[in-house]
């Protein structure tokens, strides 16, 4: 089997490492021989604890402060990632998951879900796509959760910005496919790191087809591969890992 090429000596950025699936998924870059830019909200001990992590794997590694929910935060967040070279790799995996009805849920609330969860996509994206494209090659993948044709109650607003943010990635693969960047989102859903209650036999062979919680190695080998060079061909996707859960 042919191993993932074109992923060492390049520099990615990866946001929402104050959540297991972060970490794994910068770990996964350093391990593929990426610098690794770690960025943790504003968790600046996490996001160091994960880049001092990557170092020991061999590669260079810095944890850049800021909170790209916000536009200002975002280009704070793309500056300081440039310190290891032109940013090449975007896996924003940052997210957050309140749950309220929709007529008790407050405009803050609201806000900051579809901030955090869609537009920082956008921030980042408009930050990182003119070096990107001047230089030909670029990989944006966000990280969500899977949703499919489920509605379920007290998610409205994190259902509203994961469909939102899956418009988002296509319309961004139109655009920049013919300056060789890509675009893609990684569906995920119950992994190993998913609230107990939910972890219970009978959950987990009532959600999923495949009965047990996902692998956060598994979604961190998906990020990977959207990166590399054998996924040059795959733009405007959504890659499910979640185990049959939207099936």
């Amino acid at each position: 089997m042919t191993a993932l090429t074109g992923i060492s000596g390049r520099v990615a950025l990866v946001t929402g490492a104050d959540e297991a699936v972060g970490r794994a998924i910068a770990l996964a870059f350093a391990r593929a021989g990426a610098r690794v830019a770690v960025n943790a909200g504003g968790e600046t001990g996490v996001a160091e604890a994960v880049a001092s992590e990557a170092r020991s794997l061999g590669v260079k590694a810095a944890a850049v402060a800021g909170d790209v929910s916000s536009y200002e935060g975002a280009g704070e967040v793309a500056q300081a990632a440039a310190q290891l070279g032109p940013v090449d790799i975007l896996v924003n995996a940052i997210g957050i998951r309140p749950h309220s009805l929709v007529a008790d849920m407050t405009l803050e609330e609201w806000r900051s879900v579809m901030d955090t969860n869609c537009a920082s996509f956008f921030y980042l994206a408009k930050r990182l796509l003119p070096s990107m494209t001047e230089r030909g090659f670029g990989r944006l993948i966000a990280v969500s959760v899977a949703q499919g044709d489920r509605a379920l109650t007290r998610h409205a607003s994190v259902a509203a910005a994961r469909g939102a943010l899956g418009e988002l990635v296509k319309v961004t693969a139109v655009e920049t496919g013919p300056f060789g960047v890509t675009a893609n989102l990684i569906a995920k859903a119950i992994t190993e790191d998913t609230s107990p209650e939910l972890l219970t036999p009978e959950i987990l062979k009532r959600l999923l087809r495949i009965p047990r919680p996902g692998k956060l190695d598994e979604v961190a080998f998906a990020c990977t591969y959207l990166a590399s060079d054998q996924a040059a061909f795959v733009t405007g996707h959504t890659l499910h890992v979640d185990g049959g859960y939207t099936i």
